[in-house]
């Protein structure tokens, strides 16, 4: 059988041969043969329901489209109008041993192609998938590069699509033109888009062919989440076709090369090499100077790119070489001498010594700093794209976006977690409000907003789910989140010299530390430099140049014992937002299943952050917090007051006095036996005046008044006189 596959030949500008054939008989046998096989649709019960209930087609749409089915008596019917020679001429028919015989095979579907209101081509589909075929090239009449040129009549945005079936699915929800490719895009297709000079809208394939396609168009792209998935699957599926309108409008990147010499001068030294390399490769390429590495876009995504910089430099000289190379060529004596110094001095290039000099040089032509790499908090990259959370759209990662960190999961609109939500309700005891607000938090440390100014500690004892929960997230959140050690956050830490564990935490989004020690006491500064937005200062182990840079990212703790807090002012804890994991699971009960039943759902998990950034953006977290979260923050807040339990064992009557100093070493007795934390009397006496207590003098000595020791204090400290 002679046939040609889905694919379109570039086209090689060139005189074309005058066109000899009969076109107006041609045009009628291929109305007759799209007369035949439509009717044959029409008429076969079988044909009709594959079409319009395993394919989902509305038989309006088949009609208007004139959708035809072979069934192998082509050639009689055509016989009854039209001699042999004629039929021939259309390519729809064949000899086979001396005889005609059709050239599509019964059982394949047909999809007449119109120009100008006449049928210019035919292609076919095989409902099994084992053929894909179309009438060859050399039958077709003038214009046809497209199939569905009919619908240009109708207004609106030209939507682009890859084969029939996507093209008749997306007729029925869009009331604009739809254009089908068949197959690859050619440059005489992409020319006759251009002509027409009106907006542009691609539906190719979420594929690697469907990424091609897409980079040949100035116009938006719609992409449906599911790799590998194309509009005629997305809509069968029960997608709806206006929600992915709402939540992907982009349009895809287009960089225009850069001539010789745009970046400068490219004489034959080290900055004329750095010159070239930025022409060539400087749009794909930044050096981040505080860390002194280089990332580069490679598959849509900017990722680090190690010893390739060096790759990029031979490259560069191979350029050099070719270009010297090339003049080698020419008949001008002159042109030839360049040509040969240039390559010359291209295999000079090729030493690494040159080649880390041109690298050295490109640095500052595309230096970032780090501050600027994922500073946008409401982008958020997938697998398969990026999410704007503040609208939920989802689009392409564009290069300027700078995005680094990737959540390694595709999205998919349409997945869900029941799985996952079971899990919540268990660990949450079946409280609603608590749920609810941990689907909050996730949204809310999806994003890289620090807002809120809370530190999350997930406190709770045994087995109760915590672990797994924070495991999760973590996963869904991929290279976004990190871990670090408990100990950075406590006080009595060794300081001094590089902070390696906050030199990590630029651009991410969820810090987590795992099992404080028992009766740690945290670091209050640190605290609320990493929750409160200030500016934070890190330097890499070796590290030459300091790290700048704001928090971006929710800090949590894991812990089965509560740090101690002996800072008490609202300032500190305003942050704190303990949150009680309060369930507890036997070893019968336990699933050894359960975090990959939970990873399995990742995607409908991603929804489900989704919904929480969106219920956060409306409730936020401290407007909101559920009843469990505020007694137990209560509850630890009175836990950490060592001052208000000294205060509650003395004595409080409005005209009681006791000195300063007194009341000062009685405390430091009373932190002692607990082996608390002993402030100094100056912040002693500044705590007291904040709880209230008015500060006078007696007897030359600086005292509080309204306070008394009880009668037990002198066994403690001897020296300590009640004064009433």
């Amino acid at each position: 059988m002679e046939f040609e596959p889905y694919t379109s030949v570039e086209v090689v500008p060139a005189e074309p041969e005058p066109d000899t054939r009969n076109l107006e008989r041609l045009t009628e046998i291929n109305a007759a043969t799209a007369e035949y096989y439509h009717r044959n649709l029409l008429g076969k019960m079988d044909a009709l329901v594959y079409q319009t209930v395993t394919r989902g087609h509305n038989v309006k749409t088949l009609m208007a489209t004139k959708v035809g089915y072979a069934d192998g008596g082509l050639v009689a019917a055509l016989r009854e109008r039209f001699s042999d020679e004629e039929i021939l001429e259309t390519g729809m028919v064949r000899l086979q041993n001396s005889r005609l015989v059709d050239f599509a095979p019964a059982g394949v579907y047909a999809y007449p192609h119109f120009v100008d209101g006449k049928i210019a081509r035919f292609t076919f589909k095989d409902p099994a998938g084992n053929f894909k075929f179309q009438q060859p090239k050399r039958y077709w009449l003038p214009g046809a590069f497209w199939y569905g040129l009919e619908s240009l009549e109708r207004p609106g945005a030209i939507a682009l699509v890859e084969g029939e079936n996507d093209r008749l699915a997306l007729m029925e929800v869009y009331d604009g033109p739809v254009l089908a490719s068949i197959g690859s895009v050619s440059r005489e297709q992409v020319e006759f888009i251009e002509s027409l000079g009106r907006e542009v809208i691609t539906f190719f394939d979420h594929d690697d062919a469907g990424d091609r396609y897409r980079q040949k168009f100035d116009a938006q792209h719609i992409i449906v989440p599911v790799r590998g998935g194309d509009i005629d699957s997305y809509l069968r599926g029960g997608g709806d076709f206006m929600s992915l309108l709402a939540t992907f409008t982009p349009k895809f990147e287009v960089i225009a090369p850069l001539a010789a010499g745009a970046c400068g001068s490219e004489s034959f030294n080290d900055t004329g090499n750095a010159n070239r390399m930025a022409r060539l490769y400087g749009p794909g390429l930044r050096y981040i100077r505080e860390t002194d590495t280089f990332i580069h876009w490679l598959d849509h995504c900017w990722v680090p790119a190690g010893v390739q910089i060096l790759e990029y430099a031979k490259q560069t000289a191979n350029a050099v070489l070719a270009e010297g190379q090339a003049m080698l060529a020419s008949d001008d004596e002159n042109i030839r001498k360049r040509g040969a110094d240039q390559v010359a001095y291209a295999n000079r290039l090729h030493n690494l010594s040159l080649m880390k000099a041109m690298i050295e040089l490109l640095k500052p032509k595309v230096e970032v700093r780090t501050v600027e790499l994922d500073a946008d908090p409401m982008l958020v990259r997938v697998k398969n794209g990026v999410i704007e959370l503040k609208t939920q759209r989802y689009r392409e990662n564009r290069r300027q976006d700078l995005i680094t960190s990737v959540c390694p999961v595709e999205y998919d609109p349409r997945a869900v977690c029941p799985a996952w939500e079971r899990f919540i309700a268990e660990i949450t005891c079946g409280d609603a409000e608590l749920a609810a607000f941990l689907k909050r938090l996730v949204g809310y440390m999806l994003t890289g907003r620090t807002d809120e100014q809370l530190l999350f500690f997930f406190y709770g004892h045994g087995s109760n789910g915590k672990s797994t929960f924070i495991q999760v997230i973590q996963t869904l959140m991929g290279t976004y989140a990190t871990q670090i050690n408990s100990d950075v956050l406590m006080a009595n830490r060794s300081v001094g010299g590089p902070n390696a564990s906050l030199a990590k935490l630029p651009g991410k989004r969820l810090v987590v530390a795992n099992e404080l020690p028992e009766g740690g006491r945290f670091d209050d500064m640190l605290i609320k430099s990493m929750t409160g937005g200030d500016t934070l200062v890190a330097r890499q182990v070796y590290g030459k140049h300091e790290i700048e840079f704001t928090a971006q990212f929710s800090l949590v703790i894991i812990g089965n014992h509560k740090p101690v807090i002996h800072d008490m002012s609202h300032g500190m804890w305003r942050r704190m937002c303990l949150i009680p994991f309060a369930a507890q699971f036997s070893a019968e009960q336990a699933d050894p299943t359960l975090p990959a039943r939970l990873l399995a759902e990742l995607p409908g998990i991603l929804n489900w952050a989704l919904e929480g950034v969106a219920e956060w953006q409306e409730h936020g977290l401290k407007r909101s917090l559920p009843a469990a979260v505020v007694k137990a923050n209560d509850d630890y807040r009175e836990e950490s007051d060592l001052l208000g339990e000294f205060l509650s064992g003395c004595i409080l009557q409005p005209d009681a006095y006791t000195p300063a100093t007194e009341l000062y070493q009685a405390f430091q007795t009373f932190a002692c036996e607990g082996n608390e934390w002993r402030m100094t009397q100056r912040v002693f006496n500044k705590k007291m005046a904040e709880r209230g207590f008015t500060k006078l003098r007696r007897d030359s000595k600086a005292g509080f008044r309204g306070i008394a020791l009880t009668a037990d204090m002198p066994r403690v400290f001897d020296s300590v006189k009640l004064t009433v």
